[in-house]
Formats: structure tokens, C-alpha cells, sequence
């Protein structure tokens, strides 16, 4: 093999040895003296030292013999120069680090398929219309589906929902899903212990279960005791029967299903239902067999399906005009749509910020290089290749690079665990997995060698075109190439374009989140706790009993200290959740089925006040609107405008569904529920003791005179001491609720703020390193200058002048720049424009006073140039 020599070097140069004795010997006994003799037997041999290497050569590759080289000597030179070396990996770190931070998330959010057998084949069955792609249709259509297609080997329904389960004697909150007894099957997912759902289970009674990995380990450390225990929903109780895998956590990306049960838990009731539109369904194509041949043959079947039970046109033509196949090899896309523009936009910025530091790497390596040219040249001038000296500097460069690329990992790291922390935090956490596996790793890998490449290339060409000549007269003194002071202006311009870029986007980006937070909601988010709350059927089924229980909460919080006012409701703003409903108002003349809908909130009195929502017009909600007094409701002032236009509402009686009249009693402010990006649009309030349906769930908002998180355990005491078996499901604040609906908001605005400073202190670095280099190497010329009369200080403002020059250059580059890209990304911002004139003008003015700042220092220096120590160096 060619890493073992077939010989020790010594054997080798002891048998020249020997040779060259023995026929020194023989020369002296024909008659030679022996100085003679070793002379010409030495001329008879030949050259020793190119048989020595013929043998050194023989049995080996040079390539990697000299890469050996190549890597030892550069090894030396990063030891031997600490400072460059450390400047130039903690560059990289922060550069190629922030990359692979927001690439390991773009993976976790966007990329990586599902931890399943062959996800290649897997989509789901989605009802689509001209406005949105739902989820599955109603089961009677998926059980059609799942009998008469033959495009598919299996078909299964997945429906995920947070449940108070009780285990163990407690009332535990976790995300539960209801799968179809095929679904582990046709996914491929084996067991880590026990068994998963099969055919069959969802006839069992009792039912049974299967946990998640991590609720496994949360719950019951990871005992083997886990399977065989049992747990109770509602009024029916499951018996574990095994663990799933750990890596796998359901169809929900940022979710993990810390129970599965079988499909049926739903009741039959809703699985008969021809309008539950509440699942998804994922199918496995056959081998052969295309997506659209799937959806041409489900299509029909959905079609026919549709019209058993027919809905508008409106409605048919927006949301179930067809069937699609969607793939499902990454899961559902809930989180995909809400962070894949942030994300790219993130990956965008962090891009700009490594092409910052390459920037400036690439003046340093300049710099190093033009100290070496005397180096380079006298290698050129004994006989070294270009190419040898090309292939030493690719080395060097890689080397440095490499260990920029190793110290971004950790970088790298650091920062993914940050924000995974960050999507952590609140009441509703978003759980991302990172895995540093070949994918982010090879992503680090192959941005090192492309920079490496790219930004390396400068220095390489400059040792190919090393001049012996040039290099070496006058001692090796040498003038800096016009090239290269081109090129070191030209990076100059482009990173200060670059930090314009980003300085503007996070101006922007930070000035949209200051929009949404200070724009007018029309409720005052400020000292209000809140608190979900969940009632178990067993107990509370009635209807009656619901509303004694609630009757009982509101009067044990409101006696609290410190609360000042407290409420009920199905909903609270920006909590994520929704609800619609058909509205019928006496003489309007809907146009299309949006025109006739209304969103829907239960309320309890105290509502609007503990919000801080005025009332424009009739009266509030009272504890006497009850089940059995005329049923009342109150308009929001977008609803009065839609449904009335102008007219006064109140004292007219509407319907919802077209089947349940309320007397409309009052007016209230707009409000913002759903999105602050959004104006209110019409919307209903009802009194929580006259439903329209009952639920098991209801958002109690309390105003405090003071922090509400001291005395949310207070309210956690006597909210529990009300009834046996209430389950609170989380605890909050609304401030923090709004923080939560703002998330992707957030985590831009700060990145890109963070990414902004840093790539304002690279620039101003890097302004400093060319000036004090320029300065450096126009040590005499500046001294000729002061000696023929030139000033100190115009020696300096020259050096700022031209600097401030090239700032001014890269300013409007960058101002251009910043506009085309935030027109890219103008679906991000909200109350500003791309050509903002604050964020660009503030952008400048910030950066070209640390420009200033960064040009001054070496300026300075080259004022305080001695001319005569100046010239006397020459």
C-alpha cells in the first residue's frame, strides 16, 4: 500500500553507503588516492540526493504529501500569528455560526422529512376552493374513500386536540391525538416498547392508548411499569398499551403527541356527521401510481359526496370546489405557513452579515499576502511552482476557514438552543427539534469551502503571481499594487452597502413591531390575568349545572384582593382561536355568504369592563341575562356598520343560524381578535348563560390593580376550591398572550436588530484595518508631504477624505439596495414602506458617524507621522 514504505529510509541509504565504500575500494586498488577514489565514485553513482528522493518519492502520493505540508506549514503560520488568526475565526464564527443557527431552524421548521418509512409516498386528502386548501372532508366521505379508491395501499385519519386527561388521581394537560387504528401501520412506526394501535382497536371497550416518548419520560421516568397503566377521559377510561419512537412526535411539526387514541373517542355522533370538517386524512400511494392520478380518482367520489349534501354556491366555489393530494412527507403545514417567509428572511440577513465578514477577512488576507511577496518571490526564483504556491495558500486559507467553520458550530449551537427557548416560552409552546445531523453539518462544511474558494481567491492569485524580480530589489521593498488598492476600496464600499442593508431592514422591522404594539386594539391588555379553564363531562353535562358553577367562580374571583374585575368567555383577543356563524339581520340583503356571517364570542357581565372595551350605545351584559329571560346580544361598531348602515341597532331582533333570535341591547368598540395585522370585522357577543351550544372550555380574564401574576395563584386557589374536577389547562397574561400572537414578529425584529449591530462593528473594523493598512504602507509619502510643507491635519483629512468617499459610495448602494429588498420582504412589515424615510435616514446617520469614527483613529496616526523617521526608513 502506498502509506507503506516497502523499505526503512535507513536500509536504503545505508546500501548507498556501503555501495559507494566498495567501489571507493576498488578505485584504490587500481592505483587512486583516496580522496580520488570517493570523488569518482561519487561521479560514477550519480546524484545521491535524487536517488534519495527517487526513493522517498517511490511507493507514495505526493498530492497528499505535500497537502501534509501544506498543512503542517500552515498550522505554524496560525500559530505563529495569533491575532490574525483569532480575528479572522471569530469572524467566521459569528458569520458562518448565525448561518448554520438559522439553517438548523430552517431544517427543523421547513425541511426535514418525517421520521417514518418512505415519506416520499405519503399525502393528504385535502377539499380545496378558489380561497384555501382545507383539511380532509367529513368521515362518511373519507370512510368512501378509504373503500372505493385503489390509488392508495393504505388511508388513515389523524385529528390532534389538547385533552385534561386524569392519571394517577390528576387532572394532567396534554396534546392528544385521535388516529385511525391503521395509522402506526401505515406510517411504518414500530414500537420503542409495547405495541402501537392495530386493527381492531377502535372496537375495544375499554379503549386503549398509546403515549409519546417524551410524556413517557416526563410522567413516569421511563419505567417499563408505563404499559399496562391507565388513565381517564372524560367518563371513559384507556390502558396504555405502548410508547412510540423518540423521534417521532405526530403529523404536527413544533407539536408533540403526548397521547394517541383510537379515532373513535370523537363519539358516533360526530363520526356520522355529514358537516364535521374537524381531521386530516394521509394516504400512502401505490407504487406506479402519479398524485394526480390519485386526485382524479378521489375527486369523483368527493364530488358525489358533496352533493348528498349540498352547501351554497359561495361556499362550494371558495372551499369545496375539489379534491387535492398534498404531500405530507414533512407533516402538516400550520408551521411552515406561519414562519417560512421570517425564516427566509432571516436566512437573507444572516447571508449579508457573513458576506460582511468575508469582506473584511478577505483585506486582511490581502494584507498578509502583500507582507509575503518577498517570501512568494524567492520560492518562485529556487524553482517552486505557481501552482505549488497556489495550492499552499488554498491550504492556508482553507485551514483558517475550516477553524472558523468548527468554532460556528459552537456558535452555531448556542444560538439554536436560544431560540428554540424562545418558540418555548409562553402558555402555548411551539417544541422544535434541531438535529446536528449530516444535513446542518454538511451546510457548515460547504459554506466553509465556498467562502474559502470565493474570498480566498485574491490572495491565491497574488501568490501565482509572485514577481522575483519586482519582490526582491532594494531588499524587497515594494510599492502596493494599484489592483489591490482597488479591490480593498471596492470591499470597502460593499460592506458599508451591506451594513446600510441591514441596518435599514432592522430599522424597518423594528418600527413595524412598535406599529403593532402601540396601534389602537380597542382593549387594554395591560394588569389582565388569564386563566383557561376546563369542566369534565361527567360532572358538568348538564347545562344548568355549568352555569350554577360559573355563577359560583365569578363571585369567589371577584372577592379576591387585588382584582378588580373579572369575566368569562369563549374566547379572549389574540388568543388563537375563532368562530363564525350564519347571521340574519331583519332587511339586509346579504350579497354572498360572507357578506352574512359574524364572528361569535360567549361572554359573561364584566367582559367589555375587565378588557377595557367602552360601550358606544345600550347597555352591558348583567348576572339577570339568563336562560330563562329574553335572550340579548351586543354588536361590535364594524357590525353596526355592516348590518345596519348607520341605522340603529339596538332593540332588533336577529338570528343566529336563522333558528335562534337574540335581541340586540347594545354597542360596543371594534376589537381586534384575531390578528393585529387586521381590521375588526363585524362580530356578536352573547351572554355565557345563553348559549347557542355549550363547551367544556372558558377563558376567565381578570383586571388587577397591580401585577396580575401575584395573585394568579390566589385565583388558581379559589377557582379549584369551586367545583370537584376543574381543570385549569394554562395560566397567562394577555400582554404575553399578544407577545405570543406576535411571535414571528419578535423573533425578526430582534435577529435582525442583533445581525444588524454585528455587521455594523465588522464594517467599522473593517474601515479601520484598510486605512490603518493604507496608512501602513504610505508611511513615506506622507512624510515627502509634511517635509514639503503639508499640515497634520490636512495630512489626516485626506486619509478621512478618501474614506468618507467610499462610505458615501456604499451608502447610496445601500440605500438602493434596502429598498429592493424590503419590497421583497414588504409582506413582513406593517405601517411602513420600503422607502421609509426615518429607517433610511436613521440607518445612514448612524453609519456614517461610526464610519467616522472608525477612519479618524488611523487618520490620526498618520498626522502624527514623524517625516524625518519617515524617510530615513527608506
Amino acid at each position: 500500500m502506498f502509506w507503506r514504505r516497502k523499505r526503512p529510509a535507513a536500509d536504503f541509504n545505508e546500501e548507498v553507503r556501503v555501495h559507494l565504500q566498495l567501489e571507493a575500494d576498488e578505485l584504490r586498488r587500481d592505483g587512486l588516492a583516496e580522496a580520488e577514489a570517493r570523488a569518482a565514485a561519487r561521479m560514477a553513482f550519480g546524484n545521491v540526493t535524487a536517488a534519495e528522493e527517487r526513493f522517498y518519492e517511490r511507493g507514495r502520493l505526493l498530492w497528499l504529501d505535500h497537502l501534509l505540508q501544506d498543512v503542517r506549514y500552515g498550522l505554524r503560520g496560525m500559530r505563529k500569528s495569533p491575532g490574525f488568526t483569532a480575528t479572522v475565526v471569530f469572524t467566521l464564527a459569528l458569520g458562518m455560526g448565525a448561518n448554520t443557527a438559522i439553517f438548523s431552524l430552517m431544517d427543523a421548521v421547513l425541511l426535514r422529512p418525517l421520521p417514518v418509512k418512505d415519506p416520499a409516498s405519503l399525502y393528504f386528502l385535502n377539499n380545496a376552493g378558489a380561497r384555501e386548501v382545507g383539511g380532509s372532508p367529513p368521515y362518511p366521505c373519507f370512510e368512501r374513500f378509504r373503500a372505493l379508491a385503489k390509488s392508495f395501499t393504505g388511508m388513515a385519519a389523524y385529528s390532534s386536540n389538547d385533552h385534561g386527561i386524569r392519571i394517577d388521581g390528576v387532572v394532567e394537560q396534554v396534546d392528544g391525538a385521535a388516529v385511525s387504528d391503521n395509522y402506526f401501520g401505515l406510517l411504518g412506526i414500530a414500537p420503542l416498547a409495547g405495541r402501537l394501535l392495530e386493527a381492531g382497536d377502535e372496537r375495544l371497550d375499554p379503549p386503549v392508548a398509546v403515549i409519546g416518548y417524551g410524556f413517557w419520560q416526563r410522567r413516569y421516568g421511563g419505567r417499563p411499569d408505563a404499559i399496562g397503566k391507565t388513565f381517564s377521559l372524560d367518563d371513559r377510561t384507556f390502558t396504555i398499551v405502548g410508547i412510540t419512537p423518540k423521534e417521532f412526535y405526530g403529523l404536527t411539526p413544533g407539536r408533540h403527541d403526548d397521547v394517541t387514541m383510537p379515532f373513535t373517542i370523537a363519539g358516533p355522533q360526530v363520526l356520522r356527521s355529514t358537516g364535521s370538517w374537524f381531521f386530516d386524512s394521509i394516504a400512502r400511494l401505490r407504487p406506479g401510481v402519479t398524485a394526480e392520478q390519485a386526485r382524479a380518482e378521489i375527486d369523483p367520489i368527493f364530488q358525489a359526496f358533496m352533493s348528498e349534501f349540498p352547501v351554497s354556491a359561495d361556499a362550494r366555489r371558495d372551499y369545496f370546489h375539489q379534491m387535492v393530494v398534498t404531500p405530507a412527507s414533512r407533516g402538516l403545514d400550520q408551521l411552515r405557513k406561519r414562519f417560512s417567509r421570517p425564516l427566509w428572511a432571516l436566512m437573507a440577513v444572516v447571508g449579508l452579515v457573513l458576506l460582511i465578514g468575508c469582506a473584511n477577512i478577505t483585506n486582511l488576507l490581502l494584507a498578509r499576502s502583500a507582507k509575503r511577496e518577498r517570501e512568494f518571490a524567492v520560492r518562485v526564483a529556487i524553482g517552486a511552482g505557481r501552482s505549488r504556491l497556489f495550492r499552499q495558500v488554498l491550504v492556508e486559507t482553507g485551514l483558517v476557514f475550516a477553524a472558523g467553520a468548527a468554532a460556528g458550530i459552537a456558535v452555531a449551537w448556542f444560538a439554536a438552543q436560544r431560540a428554540i427557548a424562545f418558540f418555548a416560552g409562553g402558555a402555548r409552546p411551539i417544541l422544535l427539534e434541531v438535529h446536528w445531523d449530516w444535513r446542518v453539518l454538511g451546510f457548515a462544511a460547504g459554506l466553509s469551502l465556498l467562502a474559502t474558494l470565493i474570498f480566498g481567491a485574491a490572495p491565491m492569485v497574488r501568490a501565482m503571481r509572485a514577481d522575483p524580480h519586482a519582490a526582491m530589489k532594494d531588499g524587497g521593498r515594494t510599492t502596493a499594487p494599484r489592483s489591490r488598492i482597488e479591490m480593498g476600496q471596492f470591499l470597502v464600499a460593499f460592506q458599508v452597502a451591506l451594513s446600510m442593508i441591514l441596518l435599514a431592514g432592522a430599522a424597518l422591522f423594528l418600527r413595524t413591531l412598535n406599529n403593532l404594539y402601540t396601534m389602537g386594539t380597542g382593549f387594554h391588555a395591560d394588569q389582565v390575568a388569564l386563566i383557561l379553564i376546563h369542566l369534565p363531562d361527567p360532572y358538568y353535562h348538564e347545562q344548568a349545572t355549568r352555569i350554577a358553577l360559573w355563577d359560583r367562580l365569578l363571585a369567589e374571583i371577584r372577592s379576591v384582593p387585588r382584582v378588580r374585575s373579572a369575566s368569562l368567555s369563549r374566547m379572549t383577543p389574540m388568543d388563537g382561536n375563532s368562530r363564525g356563524v350564519a347571521f340574519e339581520v331583519p332587511g339586509f340583503q346579504p350579497l354572498s355568504d360572507d357578506d352574512k356571517g359574524i364572528g361569535l364570542n360567549t361572554v359573561s357581565e364584566d367582559y367589555f369592563r375587565t378588557l377595557g372595551t367602552p360601550l358606544l350605545a345600550g347597555r352591558d351584559f348583567t348576572a339577570n341575562d339568563r336562560t330563562e329571560t329574553a335572550h340579548v346580544a351586543l354588536l361590535n361598531d364594524s357590525a353596526r356598520r355592516h348590518f345596519f348602515d348607520g341605522r340603529d341597532p339596538v332593540g332588533t331582533v336577529v338570528k343566529i343560524w336563522g333558528r335562534v333570535p337574540y335581541q340586540i341591547v347594545g354597542v360596543v368598540q371594534d376589537a381586534r381578535q384575531a390578528d393585529l395585522r387586521q381590521p375588526p370585522g363585524p362580530f356578536l357577543y352573547i351572554p355565557i348563560r345563553q348559549p347557542v351550544d355549550q363547551g367544556a372550555f372558558m377563558m376567565l380574564s381578570i383586571r388587577t390593580s397591580g401585577d396580575p401574576l401575584r395573585v394568579m395563584a390566589a385565583v388558581e386557589r379559589r377557582a379549584r376550591g369551586v367545583g370537584p374536577d376543574i381543570h385549569i389547562v394554562r395560566t397567562d397574561t394577555l400582554a404575553r398572550q399578544i407577545d405570543e400572537s406576535l411571535l414571528q414578529e419578535r423573533l425578526i425584529s430582534i435577529l435582525a436588530t442583533a445581525f444588524g449591530v454585528l455587521a455594523l462593528l465588522l464594517s467599522a473594523v473593517g474601515l479601520y484595518g484598510v486605512l490603518a493598512y493604507s496608512v501602513g504602507r504610505r508611511t513615506s509619502e506622507i512624510g515627502i508631504r509634511m517635509t514639503l510643507g503639508a499640515l497634520p491635519g490636512q495630512v489626516a483629512w485626506s486619509m478621512v477624505r478618501q474614506t468618507l468617499g467610499l462610505v458615501a459610495i456604499g451608502l447610496a448602494g445601500g440605500v438602493a439596495g434596502s429598498i429592493f429588498l424590503a419590497s421583497a420582504a414588504e409582506k413582513l412589515l406593517y405601517g411602513v414602506t420600503p422607502t421609509d424615510t426615518a429607517a433610511l435616514a436613521g440607518s445612514t446617520v448612524l453609519l456614517a458617524a461610526v464610519a467616522s469614527v472608525a477612519s479618524y483613529l488611523p487618520a490620526r496616526r498618520a498626522g502624527r507621522i514623524d517625516p524625518v523617521a519617515a524617510l530615513r526608513s527608506e
